[in-house]
């Protein structure tokens, strides 16, 4: 069985925004199955000592590996599977070949908010996540500031976040961020 390319629903939001809790429950709420695909588990595949080195990640490897994560993610709504990505995209650089990689399909661009005091004492309760690295990233992931649906999630609940995103893309309303952006050349 054959079909079309598959829907995209993009997530992008800080580290500790709640985007892998947004992208569990949207895959619920969606009326065909949805694969969700993290970065994190993405990058997780690497062997641990490249994981504990953060000099490694923060090295030119890091544009290489993101690229494969972007080209894979494409290939597979490509094919026909409908895809929830949860991403980080920190640094201003990464939009665009993002964006490029996603060329010929329709992608829902969401950005998930939050305020960077809640960002920091979900950071610190989680244990599993640097100290610094919400901060690092608050002023960064957005700079782009294109979305085709917006959520807070320092002001709204889990439930209403993806209420909001499943009333985008069950609605006849045709995303446009990826196109905006890539016109744009950012």
């Amino acid at each position: 069985m054959t079909r079309e390319s598959g829907s995209v629903v993009f997530l992008n939001g800080t580290s500790s925004s709640g985007k892998s809790t947004i992208a569990k429950e949207l895959q619920k709420s969606l009326d065909e199955p949805y694969l969700h695909i993290s970065v994190d588990a993405f990058l997780h595949q690497l062997p641990d000592a490249y994981l504990t080195d953060n000099k490694y990640l923060f090295s030119d490897a890091l544009p290489i590996l993101l690229a494969g994560f972007n080209t894979s993610n494409a290939a597979i709504a490509h094919a026909g599977n409908n895809v929830i990505i949860d991403h980080v995209l920190q640094e201003p650089s990464w939009v665009a070949p993002c964006v490029k990689a996603f060329d010929g399909l329709q992608v829902v661009f969401v950005g998930v908010h939050c305020s960077l005091a809640v960002l920091e004492a979900r950071e610190k309760s989680r244990g599993d996540r640097q100290v610094g690295m919400a901060r690092y990233q608050y002023d960064r992931v957005h700079s782009h500031n294109t979305y085709d649906v917006e959520v807070d999630t320092s002001e709204m609940t889990v439930e209403q976040c993806v209420s909001v995103i499943r009333e985008y893309v069950h609605s006849d309303m045709r995303p446009i961020a990826f196109d905006k952006l890539r016109a744009a050349n950012i």
